[in-house]
């Protein structure tokens, strides 16, 4: 079981500046020697005025929710470079000793067209996606969010255990309530002695779908990986599926009682925030601002070996990937856990908040010809989806070529199923004894909700509380709230998700890796698995020897999986289906790791941080 050890600090690095500290500032002399003297007192004045102002602007801003002015210039639209990569600088951290890192992150929200269509977009000192995080292990970040917008924000850190730092984990309602519009919070992130590919995102409302994302890369503090698998250079690339309303908007169509609990197709793709919309596919019920744009490509050397850190943040649609004539070996999942590999060309399916990296070549025959890495999305949510292109291909060149349009698309000739991989053999059998918790998820469409879709866990449909989870006794917790606790002592757990559905769910659990141990699709009707009950799991025996350890776990329909994790990161833990329209409509529990039974979790500091943020009035 991979577990985070003690927090390692050391220089800071990086520092993050205010507005108020790039301000220029300009006063004027005379060469008179009276007007000097008037200009030396109001200098002095000023100096004093301008020093308290400081001292007043510092206490200000320290406080975790305190007000301010946006003083940003508009965000003007420019034409991107149309190259996908993210290159990442491994080189810049994986010998340098651990530091806490220090951001400061402006969120606004201007119109974009990143696939050629018009739309509102969230950005991170004027990006889309989000500025790429890239760390060391042992490394403690310190991200300070000011919300320019007019909807209140959170951020969580996909894959990130927070030990020992629950309230600043992020989703809104359990812990922490959401930063304000004209607030900042500054997020404290520890990545103790993980490594691998990890991601954030919104959690709040269902801003992840209107761009607010970014990837968080924990570089491993050794040459180990690089000589063991042998590359030049690392890349990143996130993917997903994009629509073209807002999100708002998306939502309130799949929670309608008119939709029969359907869920909204999306209408692209992009590939780290670049894509190609065909303008002739728009149709007239659903109309856009569309401006032809080139097709999105890549310029590498395929000479060389790349490591390719492949992240899903879409909102509905998994994914397979396919880079022709190409020789991939898959290495790691879900943050650094370690795949028991084959070459392939192609990979899938990576579902919405997992990951996957793999190393990228060619061989010599196929060093000369340019290529196409081709993404064909998994339409199992929507079989009918009139405007998507579902399968793109994007060329992949030595350099800018003229030909960059003339694409096929890649069939999948040799696939690498994630689904069906194995971990590294366990060097050390589970525990005989565990705690066993069994759920079932379902979208529900009941009179009793006036028809409108709803996600349910174990009967249960989740609304966030006004004030999250971890202020409150869980006598105060209202009908709305799934909580198991796994005791006031460390434990390991095991838990059977059952899927009532005829769809998939990708569920992710906050705080912790698990071991996958059971998967299963079932087949002409529902076939469950009850622990409690002496029949055998319908899927065969549980794997014990080599299970894959991973964040999130996808569940096929109308079956089930089983995973086991040691619970002892004290805090609530959110567990929810990462597609957004289902954990939108409700398909979201918790699990309560140590504390006790009545007050919720025992670090009262954790309260006090989240109160101050709820606290806090909007700017």
């Amino acid at each position: 079981m991979e577990q985070a050890d003690g927090l390692l600090l050391g220089h800071h690095v990086e520092p993050a500046t205010s507005h108020e500290d790039n301000l220029a500032r300009r006063r004027d002399g005379t060469s008179s020697g009276w007007l000097r003297f008037i200009a030396v007192v109001l200098l002095v004045l000023a100096s004093v005025l301008l020093i308290l102002y400081l001292q007043w602007q510092s206490t200000t801003f320290d406080a975790p929710g305190a007000a301010i002015e946006d003083t940003t210039p508009p965000f003007e639209a420019v034409e991107p470079v149309r190259d996908l990569k993210i290159l990442l600088h491994p080189e810049q951290h994986v010998s340098r000793r651990p530091a806490v890192r220090r951001f400061s992150w402006n969120v606004t929200k201007s119109i974009i067209a990143p696939d050629g269509v018009e739309k509102p977009v969230f950005l991170i000192n004027d990006q889309f996606p989000g500025p790429t995080i890239e760390a060391r292990s042992g490394d403690t970040l310190e991200i300070d969010v000011i919300n320019f917008t007019d909807e209140g924000l959170s951020l969580h850190w996909h894959g990130l255990h927070m030990r020992g730092m629950n309230h600043m984990d992020g989703p809104v309602g359990i812990t922490q309530c959401a930063i304000q519009p004209g607030t900042r919070f500054t997020y404290r992130v520890p990545t103790d002695q993980q490594a691998g590919t990890f991601w954030y995102h919104a959690h709040s409302e269902v801003h992840r779908a209107d761009g607010l994302l970014g990837g968080l890369v924990i570089h491993n503090p050794t040459t180990l990986e690089n000589s063991s698998y042998r590359y030049d250079s690392e890349l990143l690339f996130l993917v997903g599926d994009w629509y073209h309303s807002d999100s708002q908007t998306v939502v309130k169509t799949f929670m309608s009682s008119y939709n029969a609990a359907l869920e909204p197709a999306p209408e692209s793709l992009l590939i780290n925030g670049l894509g190609q919309f065909d303008c002739s596919r728009t149709i007239s019920s659903s109309p856009v601002n569309c401006s032809g744009v080139e097709r999105p490509w890549i310029a590498l050397n395929k000479r060389q070996r790349y490591r390719v850190r492949l992240v899903n943040v879409g909102a509905l649609s998994g994914l397979s990937f396919t880079i022709s004539d190409s020789e991939i070996e898959v290495i790691q999942v879900d943050g650094g856990s370690r795949v028991v590999s084959h070459l392939a060309n192609s990979i899938g399916v990576l579902y919405p908040g997992e990951r996957v990296d793999f190393i990228l070549a060619w061989p010599e025959s196929a060093v000369a010809a340019d290529t196409e890495i081709t993404i064909k999305l998994d339409h199992e949510n929507y079989p009918s989806a009139p405007v998507l292109e579902k399968t793109q291909a994007f060329l992949v060149a030595s350099e800018a070529s003229t030909q960059r349009d003339r694409l096929q698309e890649e069939t999948e000739t040799n696939l690498f199923n994630l689904q069906e991989a194995k971990g590294l053999p366990l060097t050390s059998p589970f525990p005989d004894k565990y705690t066993s918790f069994l759920i079932y998820t379902s979208i529900l469409v009941l009179p009793r909700l006036h028809d409108v879709p709803a996600g349910f866990v174990n009967g249960t449909h989740w609304k966030p509380q006004s004030a999250p989870l971890v202020t409150l006794g869980r006598q105060e917790w209202d009908e709305f709230q799934l909580v198991a606790w796994s005791g006031a002592e460390p434990v390991w757990v095991e838990l059977t998700i059952n899927n009532m559905d005829a769809t998939g769910h990708p569920f992710h659990l906050h705080g912790f890796h698990f071991y996958v141990v059971a998967s299963y699709e079932g087949h002409n009707g529902w076939n469950y698995y009850n622990p409690f009950k002496s029949k055998p799991p319908r899927g065969g025996p549980f794997n014990l020897v080599d299970p894959l350890l991973k964040d999130t776990v996808y569940v096929p329909r109308n079956g089930y999986a089983v995973i086991r994790f040691l619970a002892d990161n004290e805090g609530i833990w959110a567990l929810h289906c990462h597609f957004l329209w289902h954990q939108a409509s409700g398909m979201m529990m918790a699990f309560q790791v140590l504390g006790d039974e009545q007050h919720g979790v025992s670090n009262d500091t954790t309260g006090l941080a989240a109160k101050h943020l709820c606290m806090t009035p909007p700017g």
